[in-house]
């Protein structure tokens, strides 16, 4: 779970962003409830030292803290994979979006065969300028459009199951290798709840009615 970022569009904050109360509970809390529901073998929290409510909430919670200072959401990712090998199944997903069902990363998990490379949960996106939008033809993704300007589609990819080999050849933006690898036909999409809600600006949470209090 990459969890390092600095969150400097949602500053001030009296706390770090992934331990920001949503709906009466830390936000972080929704993708560790969806991590443990696979289950997954050990959940790994890359974050920054200095993010102390962080750390001390993902070791309470039974995850090991990864800390790193990752310039990019592909070299957290890195970090969390280290000393792995390379054929494990990895999931991951991001600290700061709300999405159902809970077992959905389980889901992605059981669809990850020979015949591709990773599988991505995919959602209608509220606001699918801010997200990767996907072209999906049945249960292939076929292209994928990483932040674009003018979405052609609502459809957005928003966590992953894929082998830690794939993981380690993410770059710093992981849309990017994910939508060469599905131009040649390499990942599949599952489809997931509506909608993707990514919380990561201040007119986002109010825009969802999210206030970021208990």
């Amino acid at each position: 779970m990459p969890a390092a970022g600095l969150a400097l569009r949602l500053q001030p904050l009296p706390c770090s962003k992934e331990v920001l109360p949503v709906r009466g509970r830390p936000v972080i809390d929704y993708l560790l409830e969806r991590m443990e529901a696979v289950p997954c073998d050990e959940i790994r929290v890359v974050t920054r030292s200095e993010k102390r409510d962080v750390a001390e909430h993902a070791r309470a919670r039974g995850a090991r803290v990864v800390e790193a200072r990752p310039e990019s959401v592909g070299e957290s990712l890195r970090a969390g994979a280290a000393a792995l090998d390379g054929e494990r199944v990895v999931v991951f997903g991001f600290p700061d979006t709300l999405w159902e069902p809970v077992d959905g990363l389980a889901r992605l998990v059981e669809r990850l065969g020979e015949d591709v490379d990773a599988v991505l949960g995919i959602f209608r996106g509220a606001e699918p300028a801010r997200s990767d939008v996907v072209r999906l033809e049945g249960d292939r993704v076929v292209a994928i459009d990483v932040k674009p300007e003018r979405p052609l589609s609502e459809l957005v990819w928003g966590c992953a199951a894929l082998r830690v080999r794939t993981l380690r050849e993410l770059g710093s933006e992981p849309g990017l290798e994910l939508d060469r690898l599905a131009r040649l036909g390499r990942v599949a999409g599952v489809r997931l709840e509506d909608p993707f809600l990514d919380i990561g600006t201040p007119e986002a949470l109010a825009w969802y009615g999210l206030s970021g209090e208990a």
